[in-house]
């Protein structure tokens, strides 16, 4: 089966590593991209309907903010948030303790190399993650291996084909006053988008990573899509 392979060019390693996110791209996420999609996330959190007492990862938790909703949501379950970036796990493990969510915890991991035994979780996310796991085949070979018989993952990632009408649309939700407009623009579509995938690309790795129940769709009225997988 054919899907795309995303090249690792300069430009992505330099954006994508470790120390760039706790110095760069971390930051930047923290501060203006998660506000922007705040909305996008309460949506996503929906999709998910867990049951009673299941356990939950969420890869590439970033400063948390998606991860702590769930955890509040489902105060039954038992939540997990791994990413690649210590700072991050710092700053998502200050915010679990200010709002004092006690059914979540955060570590620091490789989505390459979960540190997870197999079949250890009832469901799966990972939202606008892929785009920078430097083999995406792999990163979903390791979700379907940490996820139970009959497990759910939930992936929602930005469009790499969506509009610059739709990109713009989703930028102008940055209020913030020190944020210089054609700066933010080039930011999502060179950085966020430009090097996602295209939704039938996404659709197509994930069936390679050995899924064979897929389905995708476009978030309505932004530029991201979910898949929905099941082991």
């Amino acid at each position: 089966m054919n899907f795309v392979i995303k090249k690792q060019g300069i430009f992505k390693r330099f954006l994508d590593a470790r120390w760039a996110w706790d110095l760069v791209q971390g930051p930047i996420y923290n501060r203006l991209v998660i506000k922007a999609a705040s909305e996008l996330y309460r949506r996503f959190i929906d999709e998910i309907n867990p049951p009673q007492h299941a356990k939950i990862l969420d890869v590439g938790s970033g400063p948390g903010f998606l991860t702590l909703l769930l955890a509040k949501k489902n105060p039954t379950a038992s939540v997990v948030g791994v990413d690649y970036s210590p700072t991050q796990v710092r700053a998502a493990d200050r915010l679990r303790i200010r709002n004092q969510i006690h059914n979540c915890s955060f570590r620091q991991g490789d989505a390459m190399n979960l540190p997870f035994r197999d079949a250890s979780f009832d469901i799966i996310i990972s939202v606008a993650s892929i785009k920078h796991w430097p083999q995406g085949k792999r990163g979903l070979q390791e979700i379907r291996r940490v996820l139970a018989p009959n497990g759910c993952a939930f992936i929602g990632e930005a469009d790499g084909g969506a509009t610059d009408e739709e990109i713009y649309r989703f930028a102008s939700k940055f209020t913030a006053w020190y944020v210089w407009d054609p700066f933010m623009r080039w930011y999502l579509r060179r950085v966020v988008f430009g090097q996602s995938y295209r939704p039938r690309e996404a659709e197509l790795m994930a069936r390679a990573a050995g899924f064979s129940q897929v389905s995708v769709e476009k978030v309505s009225e932004s530029p991201f899509f979910l898949i929905k997988l099941q082991k």
